[in-house]
C-alpha cells in the first residue's frame, strides 16, 4: 500500500513537471515591436527619408508602407487600401505608371521570406515596415487548384494561407522585384503545398 502511494506521488510530481515544461514550450514569442528595439537590423538597407527598403538577402525592393499610404518623415500616413485580389493587381499597375517604377503585389514566397520566427504581433520587422496591420495581406499568387482563391500572409505569426477568396478585401504590400533573386519553381510549389494543408 505504501509502495502504491509513493508511486502515485512520484507520478504526480513527474506529470506536473512535464506539464510545466510543456507550458513553457508553448509560450508565445515576444512582440516584434518591443523585441526588435535591442536587435541589430542588417538584412534591409533603409534610409529614414526613403519609402524603399532593399532586402539584401533576396534583392527585392519593398515599398515600406501599406499600399495606399504615403511615407513621410519615417512614418506611413493615410489609410491602407483594402481591395479585392483583382483590384489590388490593378492598383499596382496604376501605381507603377504614376511612379515610373514597376511595382507589383508581393509574391507569396516573398511575403513568407519576411517572416520572423523569434517574435510575433506582427511577425515581420516593424523597423522596416512601420505600419503593418495585424491581419491577412494579399499575395499576387493565385491558388494552384482554383481560380477563385489566392494565397495571403497572416501577419500576426507570419503564417501563410492559400484558401483566401479573391473577392475579399485585404491590404497588400508592393515590391519592385525585376532584379530579385528568383526562387525556383519547385521552391514556389513547395511553399504553396506546405500552406495548402494549413
Amino acid at each position: 500500500m505504501l509502495l502504491n502511494k509513493n508511486f502515485f506521488v512520484g507520478l504526480l510530481i513527474i506529470s506536473s513537471s512535464l506539464f510545466q515544461s510543456a507550458c513553457e514550450f508553448r509560450k508565445n514569442p515576444p512582440s516584434c515591436p518591443d523585441f526588435l528595439t535591442e536587435k541589430p537590423q542588417n538584412r534591409f538597407q533603409i534610409n529614414s527619408d526613403s519609402p524603399i527598403a532593399y532586402d539584401t538577402s533576396t534583392k527585392i525592393k519593398w515599398y515600406r508602407c501599406n499600399a495606399g499610404q504615403t511615407f513621410i518623415d519615417g512614418n506611413c500616413t493615410g489609410e491602407p487600401l483594402e481591395l479585392n485580389w483583382l483590384d489590388a493587381q490593378s492598383f499596382a499597375r496604376e501605381f507603377s505608371e504614376s511612379s515610373g517604377v514597376t511595382w507589383k503585389v508581393a509574391r507569396y514566397w516573398q511575403l513568407r521570406e519576411l517572416q520572423r520566427k523569434d517574435c510575433i504581433n506582427p511577425a515581420l520587422d516593424t523597423r522596416v515596415f512601420p505600419d503593418l496591420k495585424i491581419g491577412h495581406y494579399w499575395s499576387r499568387d493565385g491558388h494552384i487548384f482554383g481560380d477563385r482563391i489566392a494565397c495571403s500572409l497572416y501577419t500576426y505569426k507570419g503564417q501563410g494561407y492559400c484558401w483566401q477568396r479573391k473577392k475579399i478585401e485585404l491590404p497588400f504590400l508592393l515590391v519592385s522585384d525585376e532584379k530579385a533573386k528568383q526562387i525556383t519553381f519547385l521552391g514556389q510549389i513547395n511553399r504553396i503545398l506546405i500552406d495548402f494543408f494549413n
